[in-house]
């Protein structure tokens, strides 16, 4: 996997061996399954990526829309509505109203980043 800027200047992936492209603005979530990644993109298309997770954490926590939040997934932040507690457990809701389970560590974590960048991520 390699990175670029397309003519836009948005930060890119470049897959399957050059042939496939993916812009990080497109990525919804990625989650970890062992030696495998599985990318969510906007439109909820499933892409499966024989990259690891860490692989991805390299190149796109860089780019500041990404956060870990939790052991094995990594959530685009432009892509997330909100942030909802339900029975004492966080969970991150995306745009596409998927509630992903966040840990308590790295869900506070999320809600510290969101208030000290200014993020307009409602809490409930």
């Amino acid at each position: 996997m390699k990175t670029f800027t397309n003519g836009e200047g948005k930060f890119c992936l470049k897959m399957n061996y050059g042939k496939s492209f993916l812009s990080a603005e497109e990525i919804s979530y990625i989650e970890g399954d062992g030696n495998y990644s599985i990318i969510i993109n906007k439109n909820g298309k499933q892409i499966l990526s024989s990259f690891t997770l860490r692989k991805f954490t390299d190149y796109l926590l860089d780019e500041g829309h990404f956060f870990v939040a939790r052991k094995g997934l990594l959530l685009n932040l432009q892509r997330l509505q909100r942030i909802e507690q339900k029975d004492g457990k966080l969970y991150a809701v995306m745009i596409s109203q998927r509630r992903l389970p966040l840990s308590r560590r790295k869900g506070k974590a999320l809600i510290d980043y969101i208030h000290n960048e200014g993020l307009n991520i409602s809490i409930k």
